[in-house]
């Protein structure tokens, strides 16, 4: 019998299929929800059945990343619901940042909306580091954004602690040395990464986004970027995180601040408000995940 994806609940068809990663897929629940869980087959060839085992460490890998900041919540990270053996529910949010910037090429997005995502981002980021971990592949398309527009970072299949070898590489949001090796994870290698998000923000576009995958791997080897004269924001905040001048990524947040002329007592205050909201919708939202497992183990539809 030929290959089949197996769904990982029986009411759940490929008419849920939001999308899928190297982590594995995601399913849609309900407006609120997304399942996100490891890529099963049935009658599985041999090279599915690594792929299968893979999946399997990255999603475990992601909710020992979940549970920590289900304990330690922040605002512009993905809200997970609850973790079970088939996966992780999460709060469902509207898009990815990469296709937000794509679709909006043409259409510019206001200069008050590009500081707000940079800085909710370098805040989620710096949180990370608070928390000790590294999230280790930073890029568009691993940040969602919610219904209000806002920053939501995700993808946590590849964080690692501070001084641990980095799981990807994806050019160019990771910092490659001449031997195309890659520094441990930590500020200098999360910085980096920062700065590339920060440019695609500002300018709409991947740093040397014109070239091709060789041609432009071979000038960040060589720590050449391109100008960023015409962002007098955060210009001097992108050249510094790609040449890691920051001691860390609170460095940054602070320089963010600074740059956008806010304290860091008051976006401390601001961000314990929106962690509150979040933490009284979170019984509802788990009432609903544990309905829709209740009616599966009955062999129910949600």
């Amino acid at each position: 019998m030929a290959p089949s994806l197996r769904m990982p609940f029986l009411s759940l068809s490929v008419d849920n299929f939001i999308s899928r990663g190297a982590g594995g897929h995601v399913f849609h629940i309900n407006r609120n929800i997304v399942l996100k869980c490891p890529t099963k087959f049935d009658n599985a060839l041999p090279e599915q059945i690594e792929e299968m085992e893979e999946s399997d460490k990255k999603i475990e890998t992601e909710k020992a990343v979940y549970r920590v900041l289900m304990e330690h919540p922040h605002p512009n990270i993905v809200q997970c619901i609850i973790c079970v053996p088939e996966g992780i529910f999460l709060r469902r949010m509207e898009s990815t940042l990469q296709d937000r910037l794509s679709q909006s090429r043409t259409a510019t997005i206001p200069a008050h909306t590009q500081e707000r995502w940079v800085l909710q981002l370098t805040s989620a980021v710096a949180w990370l580091e608070h928390l000790g971990l590294v999230h280790g592949d930073l890029r568009p398309a691993n940040i969602l954004l919610d219904a209000n527009d806002s920053i939501q970072l995700s993808d946590f299949d590849a964080t690692v602690k501070p001084g641990a070898e980095l799981m990807v590489a994806s050019e160019p949001f990771c910092k490659i040395g001449k031997n195309f090796e890659t520094p441990p994870a930590g500020p200098v290698s999360e910085q980096f990464s920062l700065a590339s998000c920060i440019y695609t923000i500002r300018f709409g576009y991947w740093p040397w986004h014109e070239l091709d995958p060789r041609a432009r791997v071979e000038k960040l080897m060589r720590n050449e970027f391109p100008s960023v004269s015409a962002d007098s924001v955060f210009g001097d905040v992108t050249t510094r995180c790609w040449h890691g001048e920051y001691p860390s990524i609170a460095s940054v947040q602070q320089d963010v601040l600074s740059q956008l002329g806010r304290s860091v007592d008051k976006d401390r205050a601001l961000m314990q408000a929106v962690v509150e909201e979040i933490a009284a919708q979170h019984p509802l939202l788990r009432a609903e995940c544990e309905e829709f497992i209740a009616n599966q183990a009955r062999g129910g539809s949600y």
